[in-house]
């Protein structure tokens, strides 16, 4: 999974700090990466909360591929911390969890909606790290998830590549009791996928194709057709009136500004929507 034009464009609009813009750009990436494994009709979510520097970092994708971001951190603990590819989550997000959510949407039969989530501590170093425990401690499936995220010239850029060990006899098989020469294939796999450069993994001139034929073409490969993701928020006017409307008389009044209107900025396009109390009746 790589994604170019709508990691610029989300990471332009917020004026995060490189460090920020760079460990949110790889959420967005490994969101991407994961929703495009499932099967779902709805939104895939992850999310992080840690103890230091960063204190939230979000992002989701629907099954339609649009895709947004935001995250929460404090600007005076970031002194002394670098910018790496891939992030260091020990030294920005500290203690905490990740979340994995899939929030299904109910079906065209009746059933009703369902959510889906798994969390895992923030541990072993990088979100991939993350990924990779949490589908050994709570799916039993051998993973290996790497991310990635550079700041070019035309703006942020991201990447996520996954490997997964599927079980040979229907899914029936875990991971301690694979044959031998299939946990060899398997440690030949993520060697050859830890040999991948951070340069290629971003190249606007190597396809995703071209990247795969590189690493696996003595493993064989199928190409699969990609998710394409588009920066799309799902803020309206509609839900915003909404949910001021569900407020009472006296929480509207709490939170307006100084010329007494009600301004609504989103977190994630940064969309700025602005009311007048006499607009609410109730």
């Amino acid at each position: 999974m790589r994604i170019f034009d709508p990691v610029a464009s989300i990471f332009a609009r917020h004026d995060y700090p490189d460090i920020i813009s760079g460990l949110c750009a790889e959420t967005v990436a490994l969101a991407g990466c994961l929703a495009a494994t499932l099967k779902f009709d709805g939104v895939f979510t992850v999310q992080a909360k840690g103890d230091d520097a960063v204190k939230t970092l979000f992002a989701d994708v629907t099954s339609d591929g649009h895709i947004r971001a935001y995250a929460s951190f404090d600007d005076t603990a970031l002194t002394g911390k670098s910018l790496q590819s891939p992030a260091d989550i020990d030294g920005l997000l500290g203690q905490g969890y990740i979340a994995f959510t899939v929030d299904q949407n109910a079906s065209v039969s009746g059933e009703k909606a369902h959510r889906y989530q798994g969390i895992v501590e923030l541990a072993g170093g990088t979100l991939g790290d993350c990924a990779t425990q949490w589908f050994r401690n709570s799916e039993q499936l051998a993973s290996s998830v790497m991310t990635s995220a550079v700041k070019t010239e035309s703006g942020w850029a991201a990447s996520a590549i996954m490997l997964q060990k599927i079980a040979s006899q229907g899914g029936d098989d875990l991971i301690d009791d694979e044959p031998v020469d299939e946990e060899d294939l398997w440690q030949t796999a993520t060697i050859l996928q830890r040999s991948i450069t951070t340069d290629e993994l971003i190249s606007q001139t190597l396809s995703a194709s071209d990247i795969l034929f590189r690493l696996f073409h003595s493993q064989g490969v199928h190409i699969q057709p990609p998710l394409g993701l588009i920066d799309q928020c799902r803020c309206s006017d509609e839900k915003v009136e909404m949910m001021l409307a569900g407020l009472s008389a006296d929480q509207r009044a709490s939170v307006v500004d100084d010329t007494g209107r009600l301004v609504v900025n989103c977190e994630f396009c940064k969309a700025e929507r602005i009311y007048d109390l006499t607009s609410f009746q109730d």
